[in-house]
């Protein structure tokens, strides 16, 4: 509705200024509507050069809000101490992932996560971020996150979150018999997803998520002070790449 608005009002300008030689006194509210109404069936392209510039803007706007939000919120963002991360606390690249365990995109993009934290493990410092967007009816989403978040009370985070990243479809069952594999206690898997204190670090992720406006869906990354919006890997390397050699 907002966007339709603006480009009414944009619309609106382009028939002022095709009849800005007319005498305004002299016309009345029908008057004008006609005389826009013909300027824009004959100039039907000028609707197209108006939205398109109406998205650059709102494109341009939604980059520099998402700019300015993640360096507001860089302490939740990079320093939540209840977040899991694998590098140097103090390592020259920052790399902050949010996603869902049923991500599709996500799950794409792991192979490209795992080899960065083997490759630059002195230099990079990845930082997971649980945002289960993607929970539906079945709640499988909240699931896993609460089960990767449980098993980093065990050691395991790092094992449970690829190996749950790995699977095509995940449920209860599955995440128990992944859990015990890997030598954890799932007795106490299943306490700990219970505990109020996970389920608020999730929500206050998910709260989070809503303050960025680029943040639509998953994965989303941050590199630094820089973000990618997908599992556009190529953007990612060369992010990456760049904050490497700055």
């Amino acid at each position: 509705m907002i966007r339709l608005l603006r480009t009414a009002a944009a619309l609106s300008v382009l028939g002022l200024a095709a009849c800005a030689q007319a005498d305004p006194g002299q016309m009345s509210k029908s008057d004008v509507e006609e005389i826009v109404r013909a300027y824009l069936l004959e100039n039907p392209e000028v609707i197209r050069e108006a939205l398109i510039e109406l998205d650059r803007k709102d494109s341009q706007a939604e980059l520099q809000d998402s700019v300015d939000a993640i360096a507001e919120l860089s302490d939740q963002i990079f320093r939540d101490p209840r977040d899991y991360s694998i590098g140097p606390k103090d390592a020259k690249v920052q790399l902050v992932e949010f996603f869902d365990y049923n991500c599709g995109f996500c799950k794409r993009s792991t192979d490209w996560v795992e080899a960065t934290i083997e490759k630059h493990p002195d230099d990079v410092r990845v930082v997971f971020k649980e945002l289960p967007v993607l929970t539906g009816r079945d709640g499988t989403s909240h699931m896993a996150a609460r089960a990767a978040l449980a098993a980093a009370r065990q050691g395991k985070y790092r094992q449970m979150h690829f190996a749950m990243m790995g699977e095509r479809a995940l449920n209860r069952k599955r995440v128990l018999d992944l859990a015990k594999t890997m030598g954890l206690d799932t007795e106490q898997l299943e306490r700990d997803m219970k505990d109020p204190a996970i389920d608020r670090q999730i929500a206050d992720n998910l709260a989070l998520g809503q303050r960025i406006p680029a943040l639509t869906g998953t994965p989303f990354f941050i590199v630094n002070d820089e973000f990618v919006s997908g599992a556009d890997m190529a953007k990612m390397t060369e992010l990456l790449d760049a904050a490497l050699e700055g």
